[in-house]
């Protein structure tokens, strides 16, 4: 078999499905989501229903020892092609990445009518581990599931739904993104539970949709928030803030100032930017998609780099004010007087 390092979940869930198995699975890292689909997918596929009271055994880290993996892995399966072995959680071993090294003897000589798999969340093995290099050598699959990052999370809701015969726009996947954040099982969760809701004559998710279902507004959000900023719409800014206040659990300060922020410091790179292109501001504020390139050129327009300059200032005093430094004023008349200071400067 091909030897396989830090291969793509698509590419692994592919195999996996066409039942090309790998004799070892060590599915690790921070972000939980893909390594529980990797396990189930195995878990279900690997050994038919019918052979599973012989031929699957499932270990845990809190109670399994690896002399018990490893002697299990080294059986033949009973009457079948195939045994499954998983050590799940194995995070939860005392002193646990040192007990797996323990495994690396049987990984330079794997059974291969048996596939072991091995879950370890939260971390990652260092690459130098004897366990990952035997394991790589023979020719199974190391897979590190990394923290998912915000900026990705638009083209991950994309995919998903285009993996489900569904569409999406790019406002409903941001709003998506922004409502339920980088928490990839429950993100998938409100997709489905969408695709649920949808009419019959219709297989596009739209923010009208989101709003009926999941109780984000598609009119008073942050990505409105910025756009109305952006644009010096007063009104609705206001009109913005005002929904906030009267949903401060599902909107709070926080998030909404870190945006206002985020909007300001690009304005002021922008302007300052040799190369005023599209594709050019986009390489330079590290801006990944249109729609946010919008906000900032419209933002450009309406503040010049001296009045960005000075926001900034006063983003930054409502952050000490917001910590009890010089005041004593709550979150939402503080972004009201930001709001007031952003259109007044």
């Amino acid at each position: 078999m091909a030897k396989q390092t830090q291969s793509p979940y698509n590419s692994i869930l592919a195999d996996i499905r066409k039942k090309k198995f790998a004799p070892i699975y060590i599915l690790m890292g921070e972000e939980a989501y893909f390594i529980d689909e990797l396990t189930n997918a195995l878990q279900e596929l690997v050994i038919p229903e019918d052979e599973r009271d012989f031929n699957q055994t499932i270990l845990y880290g809190a109670d399994a020892t690896m002399e018990m993996v490893t002697n299990t892995a080294r059986q033949f399966p009973v009457m079948a092609e195939k045994q499954l072995v998983m050590l799940k959680e194995a995070q939860t071993l005392h002193d646990a990445k040192r007990q797996l090294e323990k495994i690396a003897p049987y990984a330079a000589n794997p059974v291969m009518s048996t596939v072991l798999v091995i879950t370890f969340k939260g971390d990652s093995l260092s690459a130098t581990s004897k366990l990952i290099k035997e394991t790589t050598k023979a020719g199974g699959v190391v897979f590190e599931s990394k923290k998912i990052q915000e900026w990705q999370l638009e083209s991950m809701i994309k995919d998903y739904c285009k993996e489900h015969s569904i569409k999406i726009d790019t406002k409903s996947a941001a709003i998506l993104g922004e409502f339920i954040g980088t928490n990839l099982k429950r993100l998938f969760s409100e997709i489905e539970k969408l695709m649920v809701s949808l009419p019959s004559d219709s297989r596009v998710i739209t923010p009208e949709l989101i709003e009926r279902n999941i109780g984000f507004s598609k009119d008073f959000n942050n990505f409105e928030l910025i756009k109305a900023i952006a644009s010096r719409n007063y009104a609705k800014t206001m009109q913005i803030v005002d929904y906030f206040e009267s949903n401060p659990k599902q909107n709070p300060v926080i998030v909404s100032t870190s945006m206002v922020f985020n909007l300001f410091s690009n304005i002021l790179l922008a302007h300052y930017a040799p190369d005023k292109s599209d594709n050019g501001l986009m390489a330079q504020l590290r801006v990944k998609f249109p729609r946010q390139l919008e906000d900032i050129k419209a933002g450009m327009r309406s503040y010049n780099a001296r009045r960005a300059i000075s926001i900034i200032s006063a983003i930054r005093e409502l952050d000490c004010k917001s910590k009890g430094i010089n005041s004593q004023q709550k979150d939402y008349s503080l972004l009201k007087e930001l709001v007031y200071k952003i259109f007044t400067i």
